[in-house]
Order: structure tokens, then sequence, then C-alpha cells
């Protein structure tokens, strides 16, 4: 597994070596910018036990020697990553010959602790890369948020040599101005609009906070810097653009860009999850209707929901779909560029001045569909896939619609039909008219 751009750690059998009963020798191969390095972990793992896509043995629970070799994995990786970080800070090239060495404890050269090398804030990047990519690995990460961390290192980057003329800095070279100096390079001079910007800056106060916690550095120069966030406008599509686009005569290219837009308005799926559905996520539910489920990829939670008529409609239409029976999908979804793209021919063929986007049909579906329709937030939270309903709260636009719902609700509670004042007397209280003149409607 590659741990950081200079170093990858892979652990596989090495079947050419296979003894007579059956069983191959579990080695280690440590690469380090590009120099290989190899050694046996001195245990033997049955071919039929190891998984070399996890790098684990697998299926072997009732086998107690077999069941501590993943945790001799754990152990070997963390301690090949530390002994690589503490090589790292001494010496300028590292290879893997010299990682195995100090791995084994044979290496010749002994590094006095009492004066490590001062740690880099690109160093503490590939830690925190290490780490998360091993959380990806066991899915307690998104893979998605992985690519943003290493994003983010390029961006720090990109930004020290412009700065500094040096693509990595020691940890106390960094003060409280550069927080805005690095918001200022990002905006200025790469572009980027400001809400994204400051993600790029809130994930390097993280790592200046990880040094700070692990003592590599004496604070955490940027902790006081407030770092904002402007909430965009969520558009979403009224009712009236919804039939616009279900009703609207369009060319195959297009209609079924349309129709998975327009399940995605209906669902609140995001395109990653749309693209990963299957015919085995809609299933019958108790009540006799077709449901689908999903597992969130943000949460990692599985979700279901009843399929309303028109999404059922579109699921119905592509069961014998050539793409869809051929690549096992439930919706013919295939690259989000050209999606993207027709969506835009749909929009404008329709009559609908917004951009069309998998977000405009998540929004859709929390206001116009659910919202506007009374559904409570909290389950349009569960829908959505939201851990907090706090999240939930920013699609929660206050349409013309649900405030004419609303005033309507609230002028039958209060009124009669024919316009009169509803009251009752109070107990224990004055006694009031039996008659009184009334707002009479005109």
């Amino acid at each position: 597994m590659k741990v950081n751009e200079n170093l990858s750690v892979l652990f596989l059998l090495e079947k050419s070596k296979m003894s007579s009963d059956g069983n191959a020798p579990l080695w280690v191969r440590v690469t380090v910018n590009g120099s290989r390095s190899e050694f046996s972990l001195g245990k033997k793992v049955p071919p039929a036990h190891w998984d070399q896509h996890s790098e684990q043995v697998v299926g072997a629970a009732a086998n107690k020697e077999l069941s501590i070799v993943n945790k001799l994995i754990a152990q070997a990786r963390t301690k090949l990553e530390t002994q690589y970080f503490f090589l790292a800070n001494q010496h300028t090239h590292v290879t893997g010959d010299m990682l195995k060495k100090a791995y084994k404890g044979s290496l010749q050269e002994k590094v006095e602790p009492a004066k490590p090398a001062e740690r880099t804030l690109c160093q503490v990047a590939n830690y925190k890369y290490s780490i998360f990519a091993r959380q990806v690995k066991m899915g307690l990460r998104s893979s998605s948020t992985l690519k943003r961390w290493h994003c983010t290192k390029k961006k720090i980057r990109h930004f020290l040599h412009f700065k500094f003329g040096k693509w990595d800095m020691p940890l106390s070279t960094f003060h409280y101005s550069h927080a805005q100096d690095f918001m200022n390079y990002l905006t200025l001079q790469e572009g980027i609009e400001e809400n994204t910007a400051r993600k790029y800056l809130k994930n390097t106060k993280e790592l200046l906070q990880i040094a700070a916690d692990r003592g590599w550095s004496s604070i955490n120069p940027w902790a006081s810097y407030r770092i904002g966030y402007d909430q965009p406008e969520r558009e979403c599509l009224s009712m009236q653009d919804i039939l616009k686009l279900y009703d609207k005569p369009l060319l195959d290219r297009l209609d079924h860009v349309r129709n998975i837009f327009l399940f995605a308005c209906f669902t609140g799926y995001a395109f990653q999850e749309v693209l990963s559905l299957t015919p085995d996520d809609v299933f019958i539910g108790d009540d006799g209707e077709r449901w689908i489920k999903i597992e969130r990829r943000k949460t990692g939670k599985p979700e279901c929901m009843r399929l309303l008529p028109i999404p059922a409609d579109i699921v119905d239409r592509y069961k014998d779909d050539p793409y869809c029976v051929n690549h096992h999908k439930l919706l013919p979804v295939k690259s989000y560029h050209n999606y993207n793209g027709y969506l835009k021919e749909v929009a404008y063929l329709c009559g609908i001045g917004e951009d069309l986007s998998t977000h405009i049909a998540r929004h859709t579906f929390a206001t116009t569909i659910c919202l506007d329709n009374d559904i409570p937030l909290e389950t349009v939270s569960g829908l959505l896939g939201h851990q907090n309903v706090r999240t939930t709260q920013i699609y929660a636009k206050v349409t013309r619609k649900k405030i004419a719902n609303n005033m309507g609700d609230l002028e039958k509670k209060l009124f009669t039909s024919g316009g009169k004042l509803r009251f009752k007397c109070c107990p224990g209280g004055p006694k009031l008219p039996v008659k009184v003149k009334a707002y009479e409607k005109k």
C-alpha cells in the first residue's frame, strides 16, 4: 500500500518458496524513493487464507496461529512508518535498505534522540495522509476526502515555493500572518473561490494543530486564526420546473440524462450514489410497495426509501436497457462530465434558467418535494443521509408555497369557513358575549 509519495509498504506471499505443508512465507516489500528492499516476517500462511487486495489473512478465525498474523502485519506497518519518518528527519536521502535495517535494528548509524531534526509541514501532511489512507482502506473514511488531503499538500507546496522559494519548510518558520498570505495566494494567484480556499486553510490549520499536539512544534501559530464560511444560496427547482422537465419530448441522448436528474429530484441521491445503484437495491417492503436501499457514502449508514411513482417509472424504463443489463446497473449513468454537459442542454430546451446539476436535484428533493409538502425536517435529514439536523437546515429554504400552506392552515384554525373568528371561553374567566362582530371576507 502506498503510504505517501515517497514510501510504499506491501505485504505478500512468496509462493515460489512454498513449504511441503502448502504454506507460503509472508514477506514485506518496502519501496522508498524508488529504492526497493524485501524481508520475511517469519510467518507462513496458506495461500487459500490470504487476500492480496486487503493484505490480510481471511477466514481463519478458528486458527490461533493465523489469527495473530493480521496483528503482526499491523504492528509491522506501524513500525515501518515510524522508522521511515524518524529516518527522514535525520537523512536527506532514505533508501529501502536503510528502512529495512532500521526495522531490524541493524542500522549502523545511530540517531541521537536528544537532537532530532525539526519536522516540516509537508512531513506532517504525509503523516496525516498515511493515517487517513489506512482508515479509508478499513472503510472508516471516504476516498474522496483522502484526495482532498492530497490536494491540500499540493497547494501548500506551491504556496511555500511561491513565498519562500522552497517546496517545504520547518514548522518553526510558520507564523500567524502566513494564514492570510496563504489565503491571498489561493484566491489571487490561483484564482480559487473563497469558500474553497478556506477549506485548504482549515486543513492546514489542522496539520499545525497535529504538530503541536504531538510535540513536533511548541505551538499552533494559526490557533487563533478564524476561518469563516459564506453559506452559498441553495438553488432548487419549483414544481412547475419539474413538470417542464417531465413533459418535454427530448432526443434519446438527452432523455436518459433528464430521467436520471428527475430520479435524483425525487430521491435526493448524490451522483455517486445514483451511479452505484444496482437492481439488487430495490426490494418489496412490508407495505407491498417498492423500496430502495442505499449505503450513504459519507456516513456509511444504510438508508431505505419508498420509491414514489415517478422514480419507480424511471426504474421500469431501464429494466432491460443493454447498458444496465451488461453492467448490472439500475440506471444508465455513465460519465459525470458528459452528464453535467447534457444537463445544460436539457435546461435550455425546457426553458429553465438554472444550470442543472446533481446538487440542484438534491436541493430540490429537500425543499420542493419534502419540506414544501410538510415532511418533518428530521425525516428529510434521514432521507438525505445527514448525521446532524443542523446540516439539513441549510436546505430549509422558506418558499412562497410553504408560507402559503402555513398561513392557510393558520386561517383554518383561527377562522370559520365564513370568515368568523373562532374563540372559546377560558375556564374561570370572564363571561364572553355569545355573539361578536366578526371579520367578514370580502
